[in-house]
């Protein structure tokens, strides 16, 4: 690694050997620039104890198969996070019961850099975003560039932040970013970790590791604040990134309506993306939170149940808020358990004595069968009006 900053080869051997020398063993993902540090990596030598599996999904449909999505930004710091769920994944697998690694030492890691191009014009933001993912922390870091180098010197600077990166992780010294990051520079970086309890953990490896989601799904309680009353458990299953206004009157409608504060249900789990990191559950916690002391707060529950049909199981004899898009999404059949239909996914959500409490969405129809509406409580628009904010908004326009 050629560079300019006065670090020397023997500077970064040493460095790699101590990584080496650590117990912890990592897959990397790494696009957009900076996969010198793999070569970093393996160069030196004992490359095997350290590194699983490297992975560089260049082409942006390569990156959209690795996650399982198209990202909202290519480069940004979610993408990396999500990358490095992926990774962390991928670790667990190709250890899974493998003498002498331990699944606290396992890390994976993700990388997505924006560096210069030939011929392009200065207005061009210059990014470095590398995150981890563990069984029991998730970290995240972003550098944008400022200064003028060309494509080699920030190829240079991404590999040398990626492997310094490695190094703390690693909980080995690391060549200090004063070695290499201009001042100016180092006042951009961000830097942000969120730990979880071994609970969390367990069942985040859970999801990752059950390829046929046949386990009995759980539920953990995050937050208590006040006593459930018998009868109909009120439960609010969504995302909630972030919790919004217009999730705090549907809650307090439905509190009004069923007298019962509202349990509000997060599912690490997800159908059709990686499983929530540990940043973002205690961003979307820290978001509902903001309500805690209002009448119709309840409690937040963890789930690995992304399906309503699991989410039922968990909690029976309950009256879930859902808006027309969810509703139209529970009854898609690309949602159904395997061997289920629209009449088997009815009858368990009679047994489990569920029953729908429906929000209109603003620009969204609701297309589902006659029967379903059977177990449905409409609320009238004169009731709740949706203004159209939406999580994603918020995310979008930096309000979250």
């Amino acid at each position: 690694m050629e560079n300019n900053s006065g670090i020397t080869e023997n500077d970064v051997s040493v460095m790699v050997g101590r990584i080496h020398a650590s117990p912890y063993m990592v897959v990397l993902s790494i696009t957009g620039g900076g996969t010198g540090a793999i070569g970093e990596i393996l160069r030196h030598g004992r490359g095997s104890a350290t590194l699983i599996e490297a992975i560089v999904p260049y082409h942006e449909n390569a990156l959209k198969d690795l996650i399982g999505k198209e990202p909202d930004k290519y480069c940004s710091v979610e993408t990396a996070r999500e990358m490095a769920m992926v990774a962390f994944k991928r670790a667990l697998e190709i250890t899974k019961a493998r003498k002498g690694i331990r699944t606290e030492d396992v890390i994976g890691m993700g990388a997505t850099c924006k560096l210069a191009r030939a011929g392009e014009r200065g207005d061009r933001r210059h990014e470095i975003h590398f995150a981890s993912q563990s069984l029991l922390r998730t970290t995240a870091s972003s550098l944008t560039l400022v200064q003028d180098r060309t494509r080699e010197e920030e190829e240079d600077m991404a590999s040398m932040f990626i492997l310094c990166s490695i190094a703390k992780l690693c909980e080995v010294q690391a060549i200090s970013p004063d070695a290499f990051i201009p001042i100016p520079e180092q006042q951009l970086l961000k830097e942000k970790s969120a730990s979880a309890s071994r609970e969390i953990g367990q069942m985040l490896s859970g999801i990752l590791m059950d390829k046929d989601r046949s386990y009995k799904k759980s539920s953990i309680v995050i937050q208590k604040e006040k006593g459930i009353p018998a009868g109909p458990l009120i439960v609010f299953a969504g995302s909630f990134n972030p919790f919004h206004k217009n999730h705090a009157n549907m809650a307090k409608i439905a509190y009004e309506k069923y007298g019962s504060p509202v349990i509000f249900e997060i599912s690490l789990a997800n159908v059709d993306k990686p499983p929530i990191d540990f940043i973002s559950l205690e961003n979307r916690i820290c978001s509902l939170r903001a309500y805690m002391n209002e009448d119709f707060f309840g409690r937040i529950c963890l789930t690995d149940a992304p399906l309503f049909a699991e989410k039922a199981l968990l909690f029976p004899d309950s009256r879930f808020l859902v808006g027309y898009d969810t509703l139209n999404r529970i009854f898609n059949e690309r949602y159904y358990r395997e061997g289920e239909n629209r009449s088997s996914l009815l009858e368990h959500f009679r047994r489990c004595n569920i029953r729908f409490l429906i929000f209109h969405r603003q620009d969204v129809e609701l297309s589902i069968e006659e029967d379903v509406l059977e177990i449905c409580d409409i609320i009238p628009h004169d009731t709740y009006t949706d203004d159209g904010t939406s999580s994603t908004q918020l995310r979008r326009s930096g309000n979250s």
